[in-house]
């Protein structure tokens, strides 16, 4: 674990942010959801959580792949301009997503 935890804290010190949002932007969703690699990993994890009745978890890793999809949706490219109406969006949809984190990971109980 503390090997994987070094390779993201790596991975995030030696790339800008910028660099980071065009990855995700350039990710393919379709790919992604076809490669037989993603149901392997998806699948056993996804029943696994169930079956320990791990919700928060759920909610969580349901949470971050919105929130990426989200910034791949809204944000522009790097040195274009944001138009108030995607930076409204962005910030509307992430404290949404905050706010229904923090109601059904902390307070309902």
């Amino acid at each position: 674990m503390k090997e994987l935890l070094k390779s993201i804290y790596d991975f995030l010190a030696t790339h800008d942010s910028l660099t980071v949002i065009a990855a995700f932007r350039k990710l393919e969703w379709s790919q992604v959801a076809r490669s037989a690699y993603t149901w392997f990993i998806i699948v056993p994890l996804l029943i696994y959580l169930l079956w320990t009745k791990k919700y928060k978890t759920i909610t969580a890793i349901a949470s971050f792949f919105l929130f990426l999809l989200l910034i791949q949706r809204t944000l522009s490219h790097s040195g274009d301009t944001l138009p108030l109406s995607d930076l409204l969006t962005f910030l509307s949809a992430a404290v949404a997503l905050i706010g229904l984190n923090l109601y059904l990971l902390f307070i309902r109980q």
